[in-house]
């Protein structure tokens, strides 16, 4: 997401700052009042800032719910790179982003808003959910491209379709229960996509 643009009464750093309080203060209110509920005046007030001032930040509602959980997004995924690149092997590393998502999923404001508001959910957020999938897809490139550096997928592998199915493959597990392997259990996760992933890309 590119940074805030400074108005002209408002230093950059200032304006970053604003930014920051007002995303706080959209979480806020999502986590208490969901979708629906929450409204700029009562952000604006969140926030303490007037809700002119918050206009000069952002559009509408849509604009700044996107914008919050997108930075949560972020947050997640830096913190799901530190969790992931420290294990060797990409089905050991879709195994650890199974059990990090699995960890994360209770809280994830963006999962509780989908479950509890879908209509709402769908109207504010799904069009940002489709320019956001991309970029999760993109999160797998680096891996994926070094275990074809090491030989242990093949050489002509189409990185960014691979891409896509590891991000499907992760989520699919990490929401949808299955019998065939206990998402919560590691070892039987990476056994699994050793034996079917990996197999399928190499």
């Amino acid at each position: 997401m590119s940074a805030p643009t400074a108005t002209s009464a408002e230093p950059a750093s200032a304006a970053v700052e604003t930014r920051d309080r007002l995303l706080d203060a959209t979480e806020r209110c999502l986590r208490r009042s969901g979708i629906r509920r929450t409204t700029m005046i009562e952000i604006a007030n969140e926030a303490g800032i007037s809700r002119a001032w918050l206009y000069r930040h952002f559009p509408d509602k849509a604009s700044l719910v996107l914008a919050a959980l997108a930075r949560i997004d972020e947050e997640f995924w830096i913190e799901a790179r530190d969790r992931i690149s420290a294990v060797d092997g990409i089905a050991a590393q879709v195994a650890a982003a199974v059990v990090f998502s699995r960890e994360h999923q209770p809280g994830a404001l963006l999962l509780c808003l989908r479950d509890e508001e879908p209509e709402a959910f769908t109207a504010v957020v799904g069009r940002g959910l489709q320019e956001m999938m991309p970029g999760m897809s993109r999160f797998w490139y680096p891996y994926l491209e070094a275990a074809r550096d090491r030989g242990l997928v093949r050489a002509d592998l189409d990185i960014a379709r691979a891409a896509e199915w590891v991000m499907r493959l992760v989520m699919s597990l990490v929401t949808i229960p299955g019998e065939a392997v206990d998402a919560g259990d590691p070892d039987g996760v990476r056994r699994f996509v050793e034996e079917f992933l990996v197999t399928g890309l190499s």
